[in-house]
């Protein structure tokens, strides 16, 4: 069996002033660089063999905190991208549902029917999101392997294997800010998904040190 870890990047200046980022990009916060720092506290407990990252930077700026001082190789995944939000990256989200309120209603409570005139839909999303991690797991079958990604295409990844259906992707457990997640992917499971057991979905219980008011 292969054990996936997947982790969600620190806070960024746009997720504290509630913008949209997508495929576009900022910096991490004071907070978001200590969130990274009590994550790569929890990552020594784990053997970890192989860490794969969205090329993005504020992924890159997390993986640079959190994997210091751990002796494992890296490598960049442009599929493990967040979602491609067009001309909604660096909105407000007041202002993209002002904008086009029907078309952001879909992307928070039916994303099944989600069809932006740019960027992608969340089946897009899903589909290279697993089509990268099948690869990977192809590569490091019966070893443990981090991924270092974002909030929707993790929460899209880990819905996949537990069988959740596109109507209901926005329910379930949040993906916060540098939690955690653990899948367990028994052989066999990207052909029945829900063969794999998750075992630790959006866990932020190593961030309980950090203050959670101006970090």
């Amino acid at each position: 069996m292969t054990y996936l870890y997947v982790a969600r990047h620190g806070e960024t200046e746009w997720n504290r002033k509630g913008r949209l980022q997508g495929w576009d990009d900022s910096q991490l916060t004071d907070k978001g660089k200590a969130q990274a720092g009590a994550l790569g506290e929890r990552l020594k407990e784990i053997s970890i063999d192989k860490v794969y990252i969205s090329p993005l930077g504020r992924v890159k700026q997390t993986a640079e905190i959190a994997l210091k001082g751990l002796s494992v190789s890296v490598s960049e995944d442009e599929r493990l991208r967040e979602i491609s939000l067009g001309e909604w990256e660096g909105l407000r989200s007041g202002d993209a549902e002002e904008r086009h309120p029907e078309l952001y209603r879909k992307a928070l409570e039916e994303p099944h029917l989600f069809d932006p005139p740019w960027g992608e839909d969340y089946y897009e999303l899903k589909r290279r999101v697993v089509e990268a991690v099948e690869e990977i797991v192809s590569k490091h079958e019966g070893k443990n392997v981090l991924l270092i990604s974002h909030g929707l295409a993790s929460k899209t990844l880990i819905s996949h294997f537990e069988g959740r259906s596109m109507r209901d992707l926005r329910k379930g457990p949040n993906i916060g800010e540098c939690s955690l997640s653990l899948i367990d992917l028994k052989d066999g499971c990207f052909e029945n998904p829900e063969k794999s057991d998750i075992l630790l979905y959006g866990d932020t219980s190593h961030l309980d040190c950090i203050d959670h008011g101006e970090a």
